[in-house]
């Protein structure tokens, strides 16, 4: 042991002699400061006496180690905090065990003999105070420093001199009482022991515990001790089973399942970076880059590629206005096509300016909610060979070699051969087309899964998604089917971007392409093709920044009607709530972090159906068929043919969607009855019904579409509320009479008139977007769609939703409610903003019937494209400090993995580090703000002594910018 260690003993003065003797065993100087004896009854006080000792030696002088010896049977120990100097305690039940060398020594001595007084050099009081004290002491009847029996405190004996003081001071009848309870200590005793430690004086203390022996009656013994504990105390660097080691910044409390002392963090208000590292506007000098090499954007083009159309919108960054806008139909097949088009409606001077391109689309939404992609193969790594095929519903799954434990140790290595047997065999098994990923503790630990992607990828070529990659979630269950949605809708937005983006370069704009996030926020497109599924509800976050910038309104109800979907999101403040876990979108959980909104399969183009005897609209998007009849000759005939074979039907009307030619080219391995499909449909437009008997299917439910339709070479149409729409005049764009006709057909089919299928459609439409406002008007306080299977609610429902609760809605079956009727009125008491082209036309029924005030921006009708245009560049980033088993500070989540002995020191470390890389991570995305904000968040549990245990600290950094800083190529 290095002399240079610095220690102080706080202890008590019985210790004196043996604490030096243990100190020369280890070669070391210490110094010592010892408390008066007695305070064992008085743990307030004890602990008091004992904080203040150990506060004033931290603030007295550099230390290493302060060692206690006093109060260790945990009376006076817990609950106390060690400052700038850790704190080594021995885990004993009784101080005795500091001369016997161990707690199990002091356990057997005390099981054999618990009537025990224990003496040993130093205890006697004559030793350690001057005789003036000794008698004054003695003449009180306080006891002796330090006599211990069983773990109890002893008592003192007076010394017969002090008799004659007693009843000449009390009388002698109540000094002989006075006698009588100060000697009752020794009629729980039966032994004396003499415990040599090898300190001076052995002699001496030894005839002291004989003589008291043989005084009282006693058995007398003499135990050889033994220093090994305190010299171990003084020695101590860290926890043992022997000795509490209470790291700085640390309490000693009480654990109840080791059934002693252990060290927690005590938690400490957060404390501010030192000024040093911070400059007035708050960043680290180090940490802010060198922005002056970047040309600022002047022109931003917002581009929204819908279900139904496509919008683009350039944007005056400098003047902080929309300069253009223009509208044109989405070409699924070919989204190149659907762009060109947008674009070609704009100032193609004003194009070549543009030195960013902000892109939002509702491609993954709808995806998801028709249940459109490719097929994906699930690779699982569960723990511990834990994993029933039930487990994930989803086929096809494999288990592959693999395991981690809970803390990310590898138990079993990746068996790269048996990867790529199972990849193979997914691929020419079941022909998928992407793999997703999943093990237990892979967020802890991703190596695994990063060696199965590599291989997988190597071995079949296909696209791999990982689950940590896209969720932070523990469960690798859930991170696995996130994954897989992943998979699912990789292809699809790949291709967009890379249509977008040749349609923008074939117009001389080579400037950087950011992709709308769920969030509202924005990451490059390269990003956005490997991680598709964060762009779910990409269109609807777009929708509520133009909702926002539009209507001037930080506080509203946001409801965006598109082709495929209605969403509906809450503006509190100017922001939308986060969905940390991801949102619901077409009943599945997507678990990425999203706007909190509800989206339900209900949108201009919505499949009108009858089925069952019911009428039902969504969630399927199809092309209205007033559309088809003004693009695709020959839709007459096939409605001709629907009304000569209607009776043939059975009275449903899938058999009557209308199938048409998308795109007569593409890349695709057809079959025999794919082939004969599309030779057909090249000829007219065709319904199902009419299309499998003219291949030689025996029935339309036969026909093996989902390919055709997943690769847009047919498009599938029926009749929508666009339809409905165009037969009442509201919206007269395409074949009106084609729209007229298909709704008399429908209505044969359903036995009703066109008139009330007109009706029933409408009322079906307005109630389903008065639900879905007052559903998100509930979203904060309980589950709303929990009313969708509680009859009360739906009564309520159904009286709130008749002419806005002005009156009551006929009871079912019955004729009237004899006068007992009521009324139940709601009103929303913030407005609510309309956006997209159907909003003008179906929101404000809806809207009356919740009383509510509804605003349709001027516009509504682009507010995707002017959102993602005006949308921001939002980069964050989690780091957390938490305290490790080594009584340091542990920096999680950031490259490295560094610990520090003062939380103050990671937190100064976390701090600069942050800032660091969100300003690069901005920079990158052409982002020029340099204002990065953290938030200090500290995570506190109570110990059951009341001491607030400190389990985490957690930094969130948050820098929200435009993306007006080019970084792609320089314009010339």
């Amino acid at each position: 042991m290095s002399s240079k260690r610095r220690v102080h003993v706080i202890a008590c003065g019985v210790l004196a002699m043996d604490i030096d003797a243990a100190a020369q065993r280890c070669g070391m100087e210490i110094t010592t400061d010892f408390l008066p004896g007695g305070l064992h009854e008085r743990p307030l006080e004890l602990r008091r006496r004992l904080q203040e000792a150990i506060d004033a030696a931290s603030a007295r002088e550099p230390l290493d180690l302060i060692v206690l010896g006093y109060g260790l049977c945990g009376r006076g120990t817990v609950g106390l905090r060690a400052r700038n100097v850790p704190l080594a305690v021995p885990r004993v039940h009784d101080c005795i065990a500091l001369f016997l060398g161990s707690d199990a020594a002091y356990k057997r001595e005390f099981a054999r003999c618990p009537g025990t007084y224990y003496v040993s050099g130093g205890w006697y009081v004559g030793k350690v105070e001057p005789k003036s004290q000794q008698d004054a002491q003695r003449a009180s009847g306080a006891p002796p420093r330090g006599p211990r029996t069983g773990g109890a405190e002893g008592a003192g004996a007076a010394p017969a001199r002090a008799r004659d003081e007693l009843a000449e001071k009390y009388g002698d009848e109540n000094a002989g009482a006075i006698r009588h309870f100060l000697d009752s200590w020794k009629r729980n005793y039966s032994r004396a022991v003499f415990i040599d430690t090898g300190a001076p004086g052995r002699d001496r203390y030894a005839a002291y515990a004989r003589a008291m022996a043989d005084e009282l009656g006693w058995a007398y013994e003499e135990l050889p001790g033994n220093l090994s504990l305190l010299t171990k105390a003084l020695a101590a660097t860290a926890s043992t089973d022997e000795i509490a080691f209470i790291p700085a910044g640390y309490a000693a409390t009480y654990d109840a399942v080791s059934g002693g002392l252990t060290a927690v963090p005590v938690h400490e208000a957060p404390a501010e970076a030192p000024q040093s590292l911070v400059r007035e506007d708050g960043h680290s000098p180090a940490a802010i880059p060198d922005r002056e090499q970047h040309a600022r954007v002047h022109y931003g083009l917002g581009i929204d590629a819908g279900g139904t159309y496509t919008d683009a919108v350039i944007y005056d960054f400098q003047a902080d206005s929309v300069l253009a806008k223009a509208k044109a139909l989405t070409t699924k097949w070919d989204f190149t096509l659907g762009i060109h088009r947008a674009l070609d409606q704009l100032d193609p001077e004003q194009l070549r300016h543009v030195g960013i391109v902000s892109i939002s689309t509702t491609l993954a939404t709808n995806a998801i909610v028709e249940g459109h992609g490719q097929p994906v193969a699930l690779l699982v790594m569960p723990p511990y060979g834990l994993f029933e095929p039930g487990d994930i519903p989803h086929s096809p799954t494999a288990v592959v070699p693999g395991k981690l434990d809970i803390t990310g140790a590898v138990l079993a290595p990746v068996d790269e051969a048996a990867v790529r047997r199972i990849a193979r065999e997914m691929v020419d098994r079941h022909r998928v087309g992407a793999f997703a990923v999943s093990g237990f503790a892979s967020t802890v630990n991703p190596e695994h899964e990063l060696q199965v992607k590599r291989i997988v990828r190597e071995e079949t070529g296909r696209s791999v998604t990982c689950g940590h990659e896209l969720s932070e979630l523990l469960n690798f269950r859930t991170r696995a089917m996130t994954a897989v949605l992943n998979g699912r809708i990789i292809p699809r937005l790949e291709r967009f971007l890379r249509e977008a983006e040749g349609a923008l370069r074939g117009r001389g704009i080579d400037a950087p392409i950011m992709v709308v996030k769920g969030d509202g926020s924005l990451m490059r497109s390269d990003t956005a093709r490997e991680r598709p599924v964060e762009t779910i509800l990409s269109g609807p976050a777009a929708s509520v920044a133009g909702a926002r910038y539009l209507t001037g309104r930080d506080d509203a109800i946001v409801v965006d009607i598109g082709g495929t979907t209605t969403d509906t999101a809450a503006l509190r403040g100017g922001t939308v709530r986060t969905c940390e876990g991801g949102t619901r979108v077409g009943g599945i959980k997507t678990h990425v972090r999203a706007l909190d909104m509800r989206t339900v399969g209900l949108g201009g183009d919505s499949l009108i159906a009858w089925e069952n005897r019911e009428l039902r609209i969504g969630p399927m998007r199809v092309g209205p068929i007033a559309w088809a009849a003004s693009e695709h000759p020959g839709t007459h005939e096939a409605l001709d043919w629907i009304a000569r074979h209607l009776d043939e039907c059975g009275r449903a009307t899938r058999g009557m969607d209308l199938l048409v030619l998308a795109s007569p080219t593409g890349d695709l391995d057809l079959d025999d009855q794919e082939r004969a499909v599309l030779r057909q449909l090249a000829r007219r437009p065709h319904t199902a019904a009419e299309l499998a008997l003219a291949i030689g299917s025996h029935h339309w439910s036969l026909l093996r579409l989902q390919r055709l339709e997943e690769h847009h070479r047919v498009q599938r149409c029926g009749l929508t509320p666009t339809d409905l729409l165009h037969v009442r005049g509201q919206f007269t764009r395409w074949d009106t009479p084609a729209a007229q006709r298909a709704c008399d057909l429908y209505a044969h089919l359903a036995d009703m008139t066109g008139a009330e299928l007109l009706d029933r459609v409408h009322e079906l439409t307005v109630r389903r977007l008065a639900v879905e406002l007052l559903k998100k008007q509930l979203d904060h306080r309980m589950d709303p769609d929990a009313m969708d299977d509680c009859p009360v609610c739906q009564a309520l429902v159904d009286h709130a939703l008749a002419d806005g609760g002005r009156t009551a809605p006929p009871p079912a079956g019955g004729s009237g409610d004899g006068g007992w009727g009521f009324g139940v009125r709601v009103e929303m008491r913030c407005p609510v903003i309309g956006i997209g082209a159907p909003a003008a036309v179906l929101l404000p029924e809806a809207a009356h019937r919740l009383n509510a005030e509804l605003i349709i921006p001027h516009d509504a009708d682009v507010a995707n494209a002017v959102g993602a245009v005006t949308s921001h560049v939002v980069v964050s980033r989690t780091v957390r400090i938490r305290p490790n088993d080594l009584g340091r500070y542990s920096v999680e989540g950031l490259p490295g993995a560094k610990d520090f002995p003062r939380l103050r020191d990671a937190q100064q470390y976390a701090r600069g580090e942050l800032e660091q890389h969100i300003l690069a991570t901005a920079q990158a995305a052409g982002a020029s703000e340099t204002h990065v904000e953290i938030e200090i968040d500290d995570r506190v549990s109570t110990a059951a002594d009341g001491t607030q245990i400190f389990l985490e600290r957690v930094l969130v950094g948050t820098l929200t910018g435009r993306p007006d800083v080019s970084v792609g190529k320089q314009k010339k």
